[in-house]
This record gives C-alpha cells, sequence and structure tokens, in this order.
C-alpha cells in the first residue's frame, strides 16, 4: 500500500457521539477496510508477493496446482496479525465503542444487534454483508479475496476467516451458518444454503430507514406514531378484556375469531395505539404461509414489535370454510417469534392444541344498536333523505362494521359529487347492497322489482294489509327494542307473507312491489334446484337458501310455494317420513329466518296447517270483479302509448272475465297488433287479442256475445 493510505476511524471525534448512523458507518466501513487489508496482506496465494499469477487465467496452471497441493491451511485473520497490526485494529475498535457509548440516539443498526441478540462475531458478519450491499467497491474485494470473479459476495468461508476469535475453529464457527435461527433468519435463505451471505431486503430496509415498509401480505403498523383511520365506535368490552391481556406478563397466543370484517384487525390496531407499540400483521392467504409467517416475524424482531397473523382459514372440497391447520399453527410457534404475545385472527374458533399457553376471544356480530352506532359514526353530519332512518338500515342489513363503513363512505361519496345535500333512500341502498357477499345466485334467480303501490289494483283491505306489511321492517327498531318487545320475542321476528289467489292475480307483482317499498333485492327460489330425490339433500338446500339469504338482506320469494310447504301426510313408508322430516325442517327455517320471506301459492288448502301460525301475514288475492278489471287494462296501458278513443274499457272488463296476468298478455298483444299495422291501439286490436287469450284458454267467445263490437272481427 505505498501508493494509497487507507482511510482511518476519526480518533479526533472520540469524546463525541456520533450524529448519524452513516457517521457510524463511515468508521465501521474503515475498521473493515483495515481487517480487510490485513487479511490480504497475510494470505498465502493472493497476498501482496503473487504477481496475479491465479488471475492469469480459467485453467489452473501446473504452478498453481503444486501451491495449493503444498499450502497450510488458511487460518483466521486474528492469528496471523502480529502485535502492531492487533493493536491498531483493537484501537479502531475501541474508538467506535467510545463514540457509540456518548451516543443518545440508538440507530437502527444497533437496534437490530440488541434485537436480535448478535454477539460480537455475528455483528461483524452482518456489517460486513451490508458494507456489500451499500457500496459496490466490496463486490471487486470480496471476488478477489475468494479468487473467484463471480463471487461479488461475501461467503460464510470469508467471513469466519476475518472474524474467526483466538482459540477457537474454522469449523466451530461455520457450523454456526448451518443453523436455523435469527442470526441465519438475517440472510437470504438460497443464497445462505450456497455459502453466500446476502442480506434478506427487508433487513437491508430497516438498516437503511429504521423501518420496513408494506410488502404483499406484510404491514407494520405503529403505535406509538400513527392511529387506526377510524375511531372504535363498538367493541368496548372486547377492548377491555385485551387491554388485561396485553398487560399481563408471561407468553401468551390472543386468538380472535369473528366473520369477515368483523374489526378483528380493528381491535388489534386499537390496542397498539392505546399500548404505543408496534405490531406486524401477516395475512396467510397466500401460497406459502410459512414463509410469510418467517417474513413477518423476522420484519417484527427488527422492529420491535408484536406479530399478527391472519386470514389462516381454509376451504375444504366442498368449499366450506374451516378453521386453520394445526399444522399451520405449530409451525408458527415454532418462529424465533419476538416479544411475550402473538396474535391470531380467524373467522372459525381455532380448536387445535397449541404449546403455548392461548386464550381465545370471539368478535360476535354486530347488534341492531351497535350497526345503529356505525352507521351514524360513518355518515357523520351526512343527513338521509326524509324518511330513511338509521334504525331501518340497522334493521335491514346485519353487516360488519367494514360493510358499514365501506357502505357509508360510497353513499357520502357519490353525494358530494351529485352535491346532493342529503343521500337518497335508493342510492343508500344501493351502496348497502354493493356490499353484499353471497351464493343465492346458485339456488335463486333474482327479480329486479318494477311495480310500485299505483300498479296494484286489488281490495283495498288487502292493500292495507301489505302495507301493514311493510311497516313490520320499517319500524322494527322501534318496536322491539324501544318498546321493550325484545324481552318478549327472542326468535322469529322475521317477515313472512302468505299470498294466496289464482293465477296472475298479482301476487308475483305484489311481490315486487313490497322489495320495491323496502328497497331490497329480491331472489326467486327455483324449486326445481331446492327439491332433491336424494334424502338429507333437500335440507341441505334448504340451510344453504336461508343461511345466504341472511348474508345478502333480500326478499325471499317462494313462488307455488305449496311444492315443499305441503301438508304432512301419514307415515306409512319411508318416503312419507323423509317427506315429513323436509316439511318440518322448512317450519323451523321459516320461524328463525329474521329476515323477509315470501310464499305464493295457487292452492292455500294444500299448504300444511302448522305453517299458518308461523306465518306474519296471509293475503288472500281474489278474482279481480269488472271495475277491478277496467282499472287494471288503465293501469297495464303506458301513458306514451297511442290508444284510439273508440276503446270501450268497460265493455272488455265485462265481456271478458279474465285475471290481470291474462289482461297483461292482451294489452301487450294488441300493442304489437297496431304496431304491425302502424296503427294506434284500437278496439280491434284488442278484441282480437282478447278472444286469442280465451281460445289459449279452450273458451269460445260466440259472436252475438260481442254485440256492436263483433264486426270487428272480421278480416
Amino acid at each position: 500500500m505505498e501508493e494509497y493510505d487507507l482511510r482511518d476511524v476519526s480518533y479526533e471525534a472520540i469524546s463525541q457521539g456520533y450524529e448519524s448512523q452513516w457517521e457510524l458507518m463511515d468508521d465501521l466501513f474503515a475498521w473493515l477496510d483495515l481487517r480487510i487489508y490485513f487479511f490480504y496482506e497475510h494470505h498465502q496465494w493472493l497476498g501482496p508477493k503473487n504477481d496475479m499469477r491465479n488471475m492469469l487465467g480459467l485453467v489452473v496452471g501446473r504452478e498453481e496446482f503444486e501451491h495449493n497441493l503444498v499450502k497450510a491451511a488458511q487460518l483466521g485473520l486474528n492469528a496471523q496479525l502480529d502485535g502492531e497490526e492487533a493493536a491498531q485494529l483493537e484501537a479502531s475498535r475501541t474508538t467506535i465503542q467510545a463514540r457509540l457509548d456518548r451516543t443518545e440516539e440508538e440507530f437502527p443498526l444497533m437496534q437490530l444487534i440488541r434485537r436480535c441478540g448478535l454477539d460480537t462475531f455475528e455483528s461483524n458478519c452482518l456489517v460486513l454483508a451490508y458494507a456489500g450491499a451499500v457500496d459496490k467497491k466490496y463486490e471487486k474485494l470480496f471476488a478477489y479475496l475468494q479468487d473467484d470473479i463471480t463471487q461479488k459476495l461475501p461467503t460464510a468461508s470469508l467471513a469466519v476467516q476475518l472474524f474467526l476469535p483466538l482459540e477457537h475453529t474454522m469449523e466451530e464457527y461455520l457450523s454456526r451458518f448451518s443453523r436455523r435461527d435469527t442470526f441465519t433468519g438475517l440472510f437470504e435463505g438460497e443464497k445462505l444454503t450456497a455459502g453466500q451471505l446476502a442480506l434478506r431486503p427487508s433487513v437491508l430496509e430497516f438498516l437503511s430507514t429504521g423501518t420496513v415498509a408494506p410488502l404483499p401480505g406484510l404491514r407494520l403498523f405503529d403505535g406509538a406514531a400513527e392511529q387506526p383511520k377510524e375511531p372504535l365506535v363498538i367493541g368496548q368490552e372486547l377492548a377491555r378484556r385485551l387491554d388485561l391481556l396485553f398487560r399481563e406478563p408471561g407468553e401468551q397466543v390472543i386468538c380472535l375469531s369473528g366473520g369477515p370484517g368483523a374489526g378483528k384487525r380493528f381491535q388489534v390496531e386499537h390496542l397498539m395505539a392505546r399500548s404505543k407499540k408496534r405490531c406486524v400483521f401477516a395475512l396467510l392467504d397466500c401460497d406459502q404461509p410459512e414463509e410469510r409467517a418467517r417474513e413477518g416475524a423476522l420484519i417484527a424482531r427488527l422492529t420491535g414489535a408484536c406479530l399478527c397473523c391472519a386470514h389462516m382459514d381454509r376451504l375444504d372440497s366442498d368449499g366450506k370454510e374451516q378453521p386453520p391447520e394445526e399444522k399451520l399453527l405449530q409451525t408458527i410457534l415454532e418462529l424465533d417469534l419476538p416479544g411475550e404475545k402473538l396474535f391470531f385472527l380467524s373467522h372459525q374458533p381455532i380448536r387445535a392444541q397449541l404449546n403455548r399457553l392461548s386464550v381465545e376471544l370471539e368478535v360476535p356480530d354486530t347488534t341492531e344498536e351497535e350497526r345503529m352506532a356505525l352507521f351514524r359514526a360513518f355518515l357523520g353530519e351526512t343527513a338521509l333523505e326524509e324518511g330513511l332512518t338509521v334504525e331501518e338500515l340497522a334493521s335491514k342489513f346485519r353487516f360488519s362494521p367494514r360493510q358499514v363503513e365501506l357502505a357509508c363512505r360510497q353513499a357520502v361519496g357519490l353525494a358530494r359529487l351529485d352535491g346532493a345535500s342529503a343521500i337518497p333512500s335508493r342510492e343508500m341502498h344501493k351502496c348497502c347492497y354493493r356490499q353484499v357477499v353471497h351464493k343465492l345466485g346458485d339456488l335463486a334467480s333474482r327479480v329486479r322489482p318494477a311495480f310500485g303501490w299505483d300498479d296494484v289494483v286489488m281490495p283495498e283491505d288487502q292493500k292495507r294489509l301489505l302495507q301493514h306489511a311493510c311497516s313490520h321492517i320499517k319500524f322494527q327498531h322501534r318496536v322491539y327494542y324501544d318498546w321493550g318487545f325484545d324481552k318478549k320475542i327472542t326468535y322469529g321476528r322475521g317477515l313472512s307473507i302468505l299470498f294466496a289467489g289464482a293465477p296472475g292475480t298479482g301476487k308475483t307483482m305484489c311481490a315486487q312491489v313490497i322489495a320495491n317499498e323496502l328497497n331490497m333485492e329480491m331472489y326467486k327460489i327455483n324449486i326445481s334446484q331446492i327439491v332433491s330425490k336424494y334424502i338429507g339433500e333437500t335440507e341441505k338446500n334448504l340451510q344453504a337458501v336461508f343461511t345466504e339469504a341472511k348474508r345478502s338482506n333480500c326478499v325471499l320469494f317462494f313462488d307455488e310455494c305449496d311444492a315443499i310447504f305441503g301438508k304432512r301426510s301419514e307415515v306409512k313408508d319411508a318416503h312419507d317420513r323423509n317427506a315429513n322430516v323436509e316439511v318440518a325442517y322448512l317450519l323451523q327455517q321459516v320461524e328463525e329466518h329474521d329476515g323477509v320471506c315470501i310464499m305464493a301459492t295457487n292452492l292455500i288448502g294444500n299448504i300444511d296447517a302448522a305453517f299458518m301460525r308461523r306465518i306474519t301475514y296471509v293475503v288472500h288475492f281474489p278474482f279481480p270483479d269488472a271495475a277491478m278489471r277496467e282499472e287494471i287494462y288503465r293501469r297495464t296501458m303506458p301513458p306514451q302509448a297511442p290508444v284510439d278513443d273508440d276503446v270501450d274499457w268497460a265493455f272488455l272488463a265485462e265481456k271478458f272475465q279474465l285475471s290481470g296476468g291474462h289482461i297483461k298478455n292482451i294489452v301487450l298483444s294488441a300493442a304489437f297488433l297496431a304496431a304491425l299495422e302502424e296503427q294506434p291501439i284500437g278496439m280491434t286490436h284488442l278484441l282480437r287479442a282478447a278472444v286469442g287469450e280465451m281460445k289459449k284458454n279452450e273458451i269460445v267467445v260466440v259472436r252475438e256475445e260481442l254485440r256492436e263490437y263483433a264486426d270487428l272481427l272480421d278480416p
């Protein structure tokens, strides 16, 4: 080194602490450079006197072969240093330590060494690997020292030779790199297996910044520096219990279970904020959950945080959610975990036997009062349209806190974009239904409600009964909670309505009217997909329907319900017994269902008597009289349709005794006839359509009965 002088540590600043980590690293790298130079100077083949003979080509020459054959085993550097060299290295290290003792701030490097419990040798290996990552000059130095131009990373062998303590063997320290512990976890696994020391990206990031940015499925929450996005509106009792558990000394696994969006992570975030602690959230719904958990544990140790593992539930072959596998849980527990507390979050309760003390807490489904509080909190100062209340929303939508939050955010945002002073009822309901996740479409078909009260033609008593039924949902909160009926009626709070009447009397239309009035989605159950010839399958399908209906917050519509709501019969064989079991099971489901269930039948006499007690309202649809038929004709005709003045609605209603469904067919058929002839819809078209509808039902129309309109049938 005659031409160049090695830089040295800052001896003149020994009485001062380090102002930054980079000032510290500058001294450490100067100490490392001196150590590397002494290693180079004492090397038997790579030292100053080798004349680059080992770098002349890729082919091993005779001279190199003979030299390698006779040279002694390479010893650790400390064993080869003379007194002056050892003193120089010791002076450098002593100066660095003296300045560190005077440094008030604990830099990321020192935090890592302390939190990972690294000894002097391991700390030196960390500095060596970090130097190669931040300064490219070391790539060439490592390649030269390791006699391989492609070897740009330091190897375990080089690290041991550089830092091997006196009176220890190479084998003893090389074996350290074959372990699976906190120290080896700092390096990339595959490269470490090949003998190379490359720090993991999260370790490099922490050393450079003091923290770790979010990674896919991994996020650090710092309770001392940040707050949860929203306040803790509900769940104060659970928060109190978490506080007690977190303060309790000793190792503990805290298991929180609850449905999606129930607020499990939210509770942990608030716990960290109250405790001013950090937590790493690891989402394990990936192909390699063990590896992600291992990375999460490393980040937690680097940052002094707890580890919280979530999304661990699995699906079985039938697509049904199952609790986390015990193997995965035990694998996580065997990691080198930081701190005393570990959190497991899952949808299903964890039933595994863990080898650490565990406490299971359940996040229950939200109550109606809690949902009201959530709607009020997330709506903030934004008002709802007159006639819509948070009480109605809370009773209709059995949402998790996350679903309420997202629905309110969307509704408030859309109202602001439209410049509206209040959120319209229909828009609020649309935003709520966007948060609904269900599989009801596999067993039912969605019906988009297209009718309102103005389209309904029926006796006033039945119409008032339908409106009364709607109030059952609108004022549910007032009756059950404000007036105390929730203490008297603990189940069967749903709304069940039976529509009974001849075909075409408006049962399906009125079901749509109710769905429209309540701003609820409506699903028509496909009976053919529910009823099965296999024992137990019908009950299984019915359970799926009512379970999904609860999730979807929709109106269930059973048309031709007597097919599955039929009377139970005397048991004469196994078929009768199974049929009765199906009916009994359906009775139970209807009574326990908390939503809206509408059933329609043409034959009310075939309905089992036990259903009548469980049905909230029974609405009879009478066959329309002449006045009602005339009104149906008029309301079925759209206002924009061209209608001739010669139409005699009273004659059509009097002469053709048909239900509303048939009248709809007549009006539509007449409209197409008029469009074909490019004329307004006239008496001729309606009369022809009516006669055709009668013939379709095998009813003969006598020409004389048409009186003055008989000639209109002539071609």
